[in-house]
């Protein structure tokens, strides 16, 4: 989740909608221009622009596009910088290893693409989240494809009480972590499954998508996904297939 699959000083996708989170960068200043209006960028700031938004950028800045990112943001966005800069120095670094072959370069952008993400999240108010919960909530997305993430190890190492985060996380997300964790995996799981996993042009196996939403055993994934959907990830692949077939 959250990889880096793009970083640059100009658009991966030119002036078509983006397919992925975008995360903007001034360097030093650029203004965006988008249905809602346009937004000026300042050193200090960030924009978060939402898939499949149509949009163009004047000026200078660092582009990075975050794949399979599950931020919540619905239309663009300007955020503020922490004091220290994190963003655009995560942004930097991303344009600097994307550009260059080096051991360790995939795990690195890997990295920096989650803390862009926890930082986007953070700073970016997402629906006036308290900070714990914006910091559990965004440990979650950034490890919805490891399939040993422990969510109960990772709340406890929080310097608050376990049931506490526990119940705040419910009341303002209305779900536990561990079933937004859940939830986070299956969505991936469908976005993956829709690609086509049920005709002969797919690039995933069952087994390869259980391993992308964090499962270790493709039996369990395949008991979870019916569950949750009510179909086995090959029924819902045929299913949702054939409805965007109709669509067309």
């Amino acid at each position: 989740m959250n990889n880096i699959c793009y970083a640059g000083r100009k658009r991966q996708t030119g002036t078509s909608p983006n397919k992925n989170f975008e995360i903007i960068v001034p360097d030093p200043a650029c203004t965006i221009s988008a249905q809602k209006g346009n937004f000026a960028l300042g050193p200090g700031q960030a924009a978060v622009i939402p898939p499949l938004t149509e949009y163009s950028v004047s000026g200078t800045a660092i582009f990075v596009a975050l794949e399979h990112s599950l931020l919540s943001f619905k239309e663009v966005k300007i955020i503020p910088d922490d004091d220290a800069g994190g963003i655009a120095f995560a942004a930097a670094q991303a344009l600097s290893y994307y550009s260059r072959s080096c051991g360790g370069r995939e795990s690195l952008l890997a990295a920096l693409g989650g803390l862009i993400a926890a930082y986007v999240a953070a700073f970016g108010g997402e629906c006036g989240l308290s900070p714990v919960v914006i910091t559990v909530k965004a440990e979650i997305e950034n490890s919805v494809s490891l399939p040993y993430f422990s969510l109960e190890d990772s709340i406890k190492k929080l310097p608050l009480n376990y049931d506490y985060v526990r119940k705040l996380f419910k009341k303002e997300v209305g779900v536990t972590p561990h079933e937004y964790l859940l939830n986070c995996r299956m969505k991936l799981a469908k976005e993956l499954i829709s690609s086509g996993i049920g005709n002969k042009y797919s690039n995933y196996s069952v087994g390869q998508i259980a391993e992308a939403c964090g499962f270790a055993e493709p039996l369990y994934f395949s008991r979870v996904f019916k569950k949750y959907y009510g179909l086995s990830p090959l029924a819902a692949a045929r299913a949702w297939t054939a409805a965007k077939a109709i669509k067309k």
